[in-house]
C-alpha cells in the first residue's frame, strides 16, 4: 500500500473510504461538522437513530453517501473523550489501523485518513502512518490461492504541508516497514529461518544500508570458546551463528555505543528437555528477539542518529538429536565462567550469555556504554503480565525507565519487574559456576538475574517478550501472527541516548 498525503479538505476527497477521528462533545472537530453539512446532516442524525456512540475510543460507524460526496463511504472511528486530553499516539494508530482493516475488508482499492484535530502535531502524523502502514501487512504465506489486497492506496489529509510532517511521514515508514521486515522473518517456517538464513539477512543489510557486518559461523565460535552458543545447537544439522551489525554514524556524538542484543533459535523443541506438542508448533517465534534487532538496525541506518548502534543475534537451533547436549552438562561460556544445564529448555539465557559477554567486551572495540536485550525468554512472564505487557528488568534503574517510556510512546507497553537479590543464591551449582535455571518459582526473575551474571556490570536492561512477540488474535493494526514487537522501541531508545 502506498501512503501519501493530500492537500484537499476531507469533504473534497475522491476515495472509497473516508475515516474521520471521533471526539467527545466540543472537541469533535470541524471536519466533522463540515461532513454532516455537506450532506444535509444525515451523517450525525443517522448515527444518533441508531444510538451509535461514535465517540467511544475503538467504535467503528460506516455512512454510504450515495453521491453526496466525491467519498463513498464515510467512517466515524471513536478516538476517546474530550476531557483526557489530546489523543495518544497510540489511539492515533489504532484509528489509522481500524480504517485500513475496515478499508480492506470492505473491499476499497483507495481510502483516506483525516488527521486535521492533530494536524500540527508532528507526532500524530507519524502515528498515522505506522498504523496505516502496520494495519496493511499482509502474511507472505504458502497459501496457493492466497490474493493481495485490493487496497493500493492511503491519504492522510488535514495535515499541514510543513517539512516537519513529511519528514513525521517518512519516519513512520520507516519503522513501520522495519517492523514488517522482522514479522517476515518470524512467520516463516524454521525449515527456511535457520542460523545461516539470518546471518545471510545481515549480510545483505550491509549494502543496502552501510552497516559493518560479521558473521561467526562454527569454527569462529569454536576458536573463542563460545561454549554455550555450541552447546545448545549441537543437537541440530544447522550450525549456530553470532552475528554483529553495527552501524556508525559520520557525525557522532561524545557517547558511547548503544548494543542491542537478541535471542535468535530458530526452532525451540526444547531440547532433550522436550517441549509439549502444544507449545512447539509455534515455536519458530523463538527468534523473535534476533528479529527485533534486525529490523531495528535496518531502521537506525535510514533514521541515521548520531550515535554508534551494535546490534549482536546470538542463534541456534535447539534440537533432541544424539549428539544433543543434556541435562547435567557442563557448558564453558565465552566469559569463562561454567554452567551446569539442568533443563535443556532453558537455552535462550545459554546463547544470551555468549553474546552479552561479547558485547559487554566490546566485541574488540570499545565497551558500549549500555546494553538492551530482547528475548522470548520464559512462560513465565505470561502468567505474570498476561499478553499485551512485557517484563522489563536491569541493572541500571535510568534506564529501565527510559525503556517503560518510550514503550508507552510506541505503543509497547512494559513493565518493570525486579531482580530480587535473594533468589540469586538459587542459581548456585555444587558441580560449575551456575544452573541454568532456578528453583521453580519466578521463572522470569531468575532468567534475567543468570542474564546479568554475563553483562561486565555494565548498565543493562533485558526485555522478556515471550507473551508479546506473536499475536493468537488480530489486534487493530496488529494481525494474527507475528507481531514486530520491540523495533519502534529500540529505535526510540536509540534516538533519546543520541538527544542526551
Amino acid at each position: 500500500m502506498q501512503l501519501q498525503r493530500e492537500k484537499a479538505a476531507p469533504q473534497s476527497v475522491r476515495t472509497d473510504l473516508l475515516a474521520i477521528p471521533v471526539r467527545s462533545g466540543s472537541a469533535r472537530g470541524p471536519d466533522l461538522a463540515a461532513l454532516d453539512r455537506a450532506v444535509g446532516g444525515r451523517l450525525l442524525d443517522e448515527a444518533r437513530r441508531r444510538r451509535h456512540d461514535i465517540a467511544k475510543q475503538g467504535s467503528v460507524f460506516v455512512y454510504q453517501t450515495h453521491g453526496d460526496l466525491p467519498a463513498e463511504q464515510i467512517a466515524l472511528i471513536g478516538v476517546g473523550g474530550e476531557g483526557k486530553g489530546p489523543p495518544s499516539a497510540e489511539a492515533w494508530r489504532r484509528f489509522a489501523g481500524q480504517a485500513v482493516d475496515l478499508a480492506r475488508r470492505s473491499r476499497c482499492k483507495t481510502m483516506a485518513l483525516s488527521v486535521a484535530q492533530g494536524a500540527t502535531r508532528a507526532s500524530t502524523i507519524e502515528a498515522v502512518a505506522e498504523g496505516a502502514l502496520l494495519a496493511s501487512y499482509q502474511v507472505r504465506g504458502y497459501k496457493t490461492a492466497a490474493k493481495a489486497s485490493e487496497l493500493k492506496t492511503c491519504s492522510i489529509v488535514g495535515a499541514s504541508p510543513s517539512r516537519a510532517m513529511a519528514e513525521a511521514q517518512e519516519r513512520g515508514r520507516v519503522l513501520a516497514e522495519a517492523t514488517c521486515f522482522a514479522r517476515d522473518l518470524i512467520n516463516e517456517p524454521a525449515a527456511v529461518v535457520t542460523p545461516a538464513h539470518l546471518g545471510k539477512v545481515a549480510q545483505s543489510m550491509k549494502k543496502e544500508f552501510g552497516l559493518r557486518v560479521r558473521v561467526l559461523g562454527l569454527q569462529d565460535l569454536k576458536k573463542l570458546g563460545m561454549g554455550a552458543i555450541l552447546g545448545v545447537g549441537q543437537g541440530s544439522i544447522h550450525e549456530p551463528r553470532l552475528i554483529e551489525l553495527v552501524y556508525s554514524p559520520a557525525r557522532r556524538a561524545k557517547l558511547g555505543p548503544v548494543a542491542l542484543v537478541g535471542k535468535g533459535i530458530t526452532f525451540d523443541s526444547g531440547g532433550l528437555s522436550l517441549k509439549p506438542p502444544g507449545n512447539m508448533e509455534i515455536q519458530k517465534r523463538d527468534m523473535a528477539g534476533a528479529a527485533a534487532v534486525l529490523g531495528a538496525m535496518r531502521a537506525i541506518a535510514a533514521l541515521k542518529p548520531p550515535i554508534e548502534v551494535r546490534g549482536y543475534v546470538a542463534s541456534a537451533e535447539n534440537m533432541p538429536d544424539g549428539g544433543a547436549y543434556r541435562p547435567g552438562d557442563v557448558l564453558h561460556t565465552y566469559s569463562g565462567k561454567t554452567v551446569e544445564v539442568l533443563n535443556t529448555d532453558a537455552e535462550g539465557r545459554l546463547v544470551l550469555a555468549d553474546a552479552l559477554t561479547w558485547a559487554a567486551q566490546g566485541a574488540g572495540a570499545a565497551a558500549p556504554q549500555c546494553i538492551v536485550d530482547l528475548a522470548t525468554l520464559t512462560g513465565a512472564v505470561t502468567v505474570a503480565l498476561g499478553r499485551s505487557v512485557a517484563g522489563v528488568m536491569g541493572s541500571d534503574g535510568a534506564l529501565v525507565r527510559q525503556l517503560v517510556d518510550v514503550g508507552r510512546e510506541t505503543g509497547e507497553p512494559m513493565w518493570e519487574l525486579p531482580l530480587v537479590e535473594d533468589y540469586r543464591p538459587a542459581l548456585d551449582s555444587p558441580f560449575a559456576d551456575l544452573k541454568n535455571i532456578g528453583d521453580g518459582t519466578a521463572g522470569s526473575i531468575f532468567g534475567g538475574l543468570f542474564l546479568r551474571e554475563f553483562t561486565g556490570g555494565l548498565p543493562w536492561a533485558h526485555i522478556d517478550i515471550a507473551a508479546v512477540a506473536y499475536a493468537d488474535k488480530a489486534q487493530p493494526y496488529v494481525p494474527r501472527g507475528a507481531v514486530g514487537w520491540g523495533v519502534r522501541s529500540l529505535c526510540g531508545l536509540v534516538e533519546r541516548m543520541a538527544r542526551r
